[in-house]
C-alpha cells in the first residue's frame, strides 16, 4: 500500500501568551508516514490534534524555548491526551536545557526592580519542566491509575534536553546565537531532525528546527529576531514556517502609549522578534520554496490574511498566511 505523502499541519498560529479569540496557540505537526512530529506547545494543542485526527500517532514532540506561549499546553497534551496515548510508545520530547541561573537574566531596569522567583533553581529547563509538572499533578495522576485503570503516564513522557556546543561560548541575555552549524536532534530512515540556536534574547536557549524526509524538508524559524543561523539552518528547504509580527505602521503595544510597559513590549518585538517587511527577505537568502507565516503578532485576526501575504517582499517563492488546521504537502 502507498504510504501518504509527508504533509505540514499548522495547529495553532496566534503569537503571544495572550489567548486569540480567533487562534489556537502555537504549535505545529509534520506527519510522516502516520506518525506525527508536534512542534510547541500552545495553548490547545490536545484538541488541535484531536480535530486533526493526529493525537494517537503522536511520536515526538520538539520545544522551541521555554516561553508559556509554547509550552502551556505541553503537559497538558499528554495529561488530556492520556485515555489514547497510554497505548501508544513513548514519546521522546526534545527541548531546551536551563538557561544557566539568575544571571542569564537581563538587568532590572531602573527604578523597576523585579522579584526573583524559585531563586533556588530560576531557571530550569525541559527535564526539571516535565518532573515539576509530573509533582504539581500528582493527585490527578495517582488517582487515575487508581480509578479509571490508566497507565502509567511517567514513562510516556521522555525529555531530552538538546545540547548547545560548549565552544559556541552561548548564554543569556546578550550571547543567544552565536554562529553555529546545525546540530543533529534525532535521525532514523525516515526523518532527520536538526536545529540551531536563534535570537530571541533574552530567552536562552531558543531553537529552530528543520525536519528532512524522503518527501520534503520543512524549518520552523521558532521564535526569532531576524538570524543568521536560521538562514544557514534552513538553506534549500522547501518550507519555511516562519513567525512574524506586524510592523505597518505600529505593531502595538500593553499599557499607555509612551509607559513603561508599552516601551518594554515594543523593545522584545524589535529586539526578539521578526517585522512582516523583513521575512520575505529571509526566505529569499534561505533559497526556499514556501513561506508559511505563523505565529501572527496581533494574533486575533484584525489583520485580513491579504495584508500578511501582501506584505511579504523581496521572496519570489509561494507565500502562505497560515490559518488554523490548514494542511500542506511538503
Amino acid at each position: 500500500m502507498a504510504t501518504a505523502p509527508p504533509r505540514l499541519v499548522l495547529l495553532g498560529t496566534a503569537g503571544g501568551p495572550l489567548p486569540s479569540p480567533a487562534r489556537s496557540g502555537i504549535a505545529s505537526a509534520v506527519v510522516v508516514g502516520g506518525r506525527t512530529y508536534v512542534v510547541d506547545c500552545g495553548s490547545g494543542v490536545a484538541r488541535q490534534l484531536r480535530r486533526a485526527r493526529l493525537l494517537a500517532g503522536l511520536h515526538r514532540v520538539c520545544i522551541t524555548h521555554l516561553h508559556s506561549d509554547h509550552t502551556c499546553d505541553y503537559f497538558n497534551l499528554f495529561l488530556l491526551g492520556w485515555p489514547i496515548l497510554q497505548w501508544a510508545p513513548p514519546v521522546v520530547v526534545h527541548g531546551p536545557g536551563p538557561a544557566g541561573g539568575a544571571g542569564a537574566f537581563p538587568p532590572d531596569a531602573a527604578g523597576h526592580p523585579v522579584p526573583l522567583h524559585h531563586g533556588a533553581n530560576p531557571t530550569p529547563g525541559l527535564a526539571d519542566l516535565t518532573e515539576l509538572q509530573f509533582e504539581a499533578h500528582a493527585y490527578d495522576i495517582n488517582i487515575r491509575m487508581r480509578e479509571s485503570g490508566r497507565h502509567d503516564l511517567r514513562p510516556l513522557i521522555v525529555p531530552r534536553e538538546i545540547v548547545v556546543p560548549a565552544g559556541l561560548g552561548a548564554g543569556g541575555p546578550d550571547r543567544v546565537a552565536p554562529a553555529m552549524e546545525p546540530v543533529l536532534v534525532e535521525e532514523d530512515d525516515d526523518v532527520r531532525i536538526t536545529a540551531t540556536l536563534v535570537r530571541h534574547a533574552p530567552v536562552f536557549p531558543a531553537f529552530a528546527f528543520r525536519f528532512d524526509t524522503d518527501g520534503g524538508s520543512v524549518v520552523f524559524s521558532g521564535d526569532t529576531a531576524p538570524c543568521a543561523n536560521l538562514v544557514r539552518l534552513a538553506q534549500g528547504a522547501g518550507t519555511l514556517v516562519h513567525e512574524v509580527y506586524d510592523d505597518s505602521p505600529d505593531p502595538g503595544g500593553a499599557g499607555e502609549p509612551g509607559s513603561w510597559e508599552a516601551r518594554r513590549r515594543h523593545h522584545h518585538l524589535v529586539t526578539s522578534h521578526t517585522p512582516l517587511s523583513a521575512v520575505g527577505g529571509i526566505a529569499a537568502d534561505a533559497g526556499v520554496g514556501r513561506l508559511v507565516l505563523t505565529h501572527f503578532i496581533p494574533g486575533d485576526d484584525v489583520l485580513p490574511d491579504a495584508h500578511w501575504a501582501t506584505g511579504v517582499a523581496g521572496f519570489d517563492g509561494e507565500v502562505v498566511a497560515g490559518a488554523d488546521l490548514m494542511e500542506l504537502d511538503l
